[in-house]
This record gives C-alpha cells, structure tokens and sequence, in this order.
C-alpha cells in the first residue's frame, strides 16, 4: 500500500539478482483485478486521513479476533487471488516471496488448497506483529527484529526467523558519516551547524505532520527538515507558514539521514529501521492509527526508539537523545544490533531445502 512495501521487494530483488537469480515482480494493487487496487488505495487514504479512528478500530478488532476480518477480507480477493495464479503460472518460480500483508494472506490461502505449489515466503515489513501478515499455510516468515519473530509464531506462523531489515546498501555503516553529512547539508540548503531533527511520515506524509513540526519548532536549537513525499500541498503549507525547512520528494534520504541528529517518525516502517541501521536515534510522535501504533508500541517496548506520548513529551524525547550521550549511544548500538542476517539468504535456503 506504500512505498516501505514497494522499496523492501525492490532491494530483495536487488539481492536476488544480484546472485545470478531471475526475479518477476509482481504488484498486488495493480493485478487486472477490476480495479480493486486503486479503489482499495483510495480507501485507505481516506481512512487514515479522514476516519483514523474507524481504521484503527479494525486493526485493534482484527489483531484481537483476527477471523472474521479475515473472512472478510477473503470473501474479496477472488480476482486478486487469480492474478497472482496466472503471475505463477506464467513465471513458474521456485519460491514466492511477499513484502505485503494482504498478498500474504492471498498467497496463504492459495497455499493451504494447493493453488500455490511452491514455497511462500512473507517478508514482515513492521516491526509490531499483528495477524494480517500471518497465515499458517506460509512456509515461513521473516522478521525485522526478535521481538517481532517471537510475536508472529504466537500468532500462528509456522517457522519464523528474524533477519533485520530489508534496506538498501547506503543506509549501512559508512566509514565517515560525518563528512557525508556535511555534503547532504550543503546539498540540501541546511544550516553547517546545529540540530537537525528529521521528520518523515512515509510517501503520502500521512498524519499530523505539520502539528509535529509546529511542536518541534518550540524545541531550542533544534531544526526541522521535513520529508513531505509526494505531498505537494503540505510542503507549500509548511513553506508559507515558515515551519521548518520542507522538502519535497528526495532520493537523497541516505544523506539526510548521516546529516540529522534524530529522526520523528509516525509510523514505524521503511524509514524508521532505515535509520536504525543507519545509526540515526529514531522517536516515535502522533503515530498513524492501526500498524503506525503496533509498531510504536514494539520499538519503544524494544528500546529501539522513544515514544513521545504527548505534545509535552516531544521536546524532553530529542532532547534527552541530543544530550544525553550514554542514552543516544545505547539507542544506535541496540539499531544496528537488528541486522542478524539477509532475507536473499533465508530465501534461498527454503528453496535449498524444498
């Protein structure tokens, strides 16, 4: 449903092929299913921006009593179901790997009928564990951290392991991040010196965005660099309100990464576990409804991040994480600890084995 899915299939494509290996990607949302994906997209975007509590009342209803969601969400899935068969059938792979909680759970179903005859991977894109990545008919998933894994077989998955996070080659360790953060800040108009406080909210910048800058404005010393993806709208608003610097879609997120102090995050996925790895102390505020407080609740119970509960909380959480060296120190060695192995590897070991 969001790029966190499309980037985490890219890199594993990346692996994969890297390998010598032949990979088909396969999109969920845009199958021929009668237009169901975007409509399904459009749905969503409405729920997180317009009923938030609607969507988070499902999500707390489904990890509680995951059957009838489930039901539901099956009765539907019949045309997605069918492209995935004939993407199956026309590839005939040796493994399929799933990045996306609603493929899983088609691919799950195809599995346990014997539509599906080879092994079905599920790449868990989130830290916080919740039943709509898990089907048991899954010949194995994989995690982000342990907490995680050991959360997932609870719910029923049948072999799990933790591997960390699918993240691209440049948000690893660098031998001199500091200087590759100095060329982010002059690339991007930033100040030399001072606090830069990230603050991402995933491609759409769903959520409270411009409330998080207005509250982290009232941070002394601190700087707000604010990645509004693909909305336009906001980043003119935060413009015009003289909110932070805004920026719009970059490619250079690596960069800006090496160049801040802390990331503000609100949902916990792609953009989190990428600064985790890259060493970047990460705190969690307003996070999205559903998966974005999953998530928050799993890192901050993880020690991964901190969780900002309140509007009074934000300014104690960065700054505690900018002066508090031992915290900071204990945050970016318990992140980069995650990276226990690589998914290509776990991947191709089912295949080995099947």
């Amino acid at each position: 449903m969001g790029a966190g899915h499309d980037n985490a299939a890219a890199e594993l494509a990346r692996r994969l092929t890297g390998r010598g290996h032949v990979v088909d990607s396969v999109n969920l949302l845009e199958l021929p299913a009668g237009g169901q994906g975007p409509r399904l997209r459009a749905f969503y975007g409405l729920l997180l921006r317009r009923a938030p509590v609607v969507y988070d009342a499902a999500m707390r209803f489904w990890a509680r009593w995951p059957r009838p969601l489930e039901a539901v969400t099956a009765a539907g899935a019949g045309p997605y179901e069918r492209g995935l068969a004939a993407a199956i059938e026309r590839s005939r792979p040796d493994v399929v790997v799933s990045t996306f909680n609603l493929s899983s759970q088609c691919l799950g179903r195809m599995r346990a009928d014997g539509r599906a005859t080879v092994p079905i991977v599920t790449y868990v894109t989130d830290p916080g564990a919740h039943p709509y990545w898990v089907h048991p008919a899954v010949d194995l998933h994989l995690a982000v951290t342990p907490d995680t894994a050991v959360a997932l077989a609870a719910m029923g998955a049948r072999r799990v392991a933790a591997t960390g996070p699918l993240v691209r080659p440049g948000f690893a360790a660098v031998p001199d991040l500091a200087s590759v953060g100095a060329a982010a800040r002059r690339r991007h108009g930033l100040p030399e010196t001072g606090a830069l406080a990230l603050v991402a909210a995933g491609s759409e910048a769903y959520g409270h965005v411009e409330h998080t800058v207005r509250v982290l404005s009232a941070v002394p010393g601190v700087l707000p660099v604010v990645l509004c993806g693909r909305d336009d709208r906001l980043r003119r608003r935060l413009e015009r309100h003289r909110l932070g610097r805004p920026l719009g879609w970059v490619d250079d997120v690596p960069g800006l990464m090496a160049a801040a102090d802390v990331l503000i995050d609100n949902a916990g996925g792609l953009t989190c576990l990428e600064a985790l790895v890259t060493g970047l102390p990460v705190v969690v505020f307003r996070p999205l409804p559903g998966h974005g407080r999953f998530n928050a609740r799993s890192l901050h119970a993880s020690g991964l991040a901190v969780w900002a509960r309140r509007d009074d909380d934000l300014g104690p959480a960065v700054r505690g994480l900018l002066d508090d060296d031992a915290a900071r120190t204990a945050q970016v060695g318990r992140g980069r600890a995650i990276v226990t192995g690589d998914v290509a590897d776990e991947v191709l070991r089912l295949v080995d084995a099947s």
